[in-house]
């Protein structure tokens, strides 16, 4: 498969204290990514590097390009952790708030293209219904999909979030990932995805990547669960629950990746 994003060697430092150091790793076309780590390990920023909003050391390349030439970023949905739509009081609808997301538009009129794409965007978000109402009067589940509806309605390639389910309820935190994860299986995007609801995201995703100012792992849940790195970091209870693989504390690759889950 394609690589989507390419890193070499990436580094980066506030004031001369290391963030992250010599980050090398490859994500392909089709790959569900969830980065996990500490609090303060680096995850954010690695994010913004690749998104250019930091520059930092080592090479960058997103869908073959460097990323200090690249410019078709319509190919790429971003879902901060912190949206100024949803800290701002401007009265404005959810629909108008999708269509935010069209950064290549021209002119203050909207045409018949760009509302097909708004509306594609809220139906694969189901979020339509929500569309003539006020952003802020909706719950902080539903605006988190008319955000994830606004990253979207450029139709990227790659969807990059940064703990998108912080402030979400355990109801409207499950309904979020599910769609993430029909998003990556039914509609064939690719998704990096920074958590700390491993519990969830175990479900869906292809790949972890563990993050602690260094690459402490990066590959499939099969490999995770295998991983002397990862059990070292989270002790064998936490990694063996996150990898989603283990039915009744069972793993099911034969119980090769360790002691059974007590």
């Amino acid at each position: 498969m394609p690589s989507v994003i390419e890193a070499q060697d990436v580094s980066f430092a506030y004031v001369r204290v290391p963030v992250l150091e010599h980050i090398s790793f490859a994500v392909n076309a089709g790959d569900y990514v969830g980065i996990i780590g500490p609090n303060g390990g680096g995850k954010t920023t690695l994010l913004k590097l690749l998104l250019g909003l930091e520059k930092g050391k080592g090479q960058i390349k997103l869908f073959g390009q460097p990323l200090r030439t690249f410019k078709e970023w319509r190919k790429i949905g971003y879902l901060a952790q912190k949206s100024p739509v949803s800290q701002s009081g401007f009265p404005v609808s959810a629909e108008e708030v999708v269509l935010m997301g069209l950064s290549d538009r021209h002119g203050s009129g909207v045409s018949v293209s760009e509302l097909k794409q708004v509306h594609e965007a809220m139906q694969k978000t189901r979020t339509r219904e929500y569309a003539g109402r006020i952003f802020h009067d909706l719950s902080i589940g539903q605006q988190q999909r008319v955000l994830l509806a606004r990253a979207l309605v450029s139709r990227p390639e790659l969807l990059i979030l940064d703990e998108p389910s912080t402030a979400l309820d355990p109801e409207s935190r499950e309904m979020f990932f599910d769609l993430l994860g029909e998003l990556n299986t039914r509609f064939g995007v690719t998704i990096l995805l920074i958590t700390h609801d491993t519990g969830e995201v175990g479900k869906y995703i292809s790949k972890f990547m563990y993050i602690d100012k260094t690459l402490v792992f990066y590959g499939t849940k099969q490999e995770f669960c295998h991983s002397a790195a990862v059990a070292e970091k989270l002790g064998a209870f936490a990694q063996h629950t996150i990898d989603h693989l283990h039915n009744h504390g069972r793993c099911p690759l034969g119980g090769s990746c360790g002691e059974e889950v007590k």
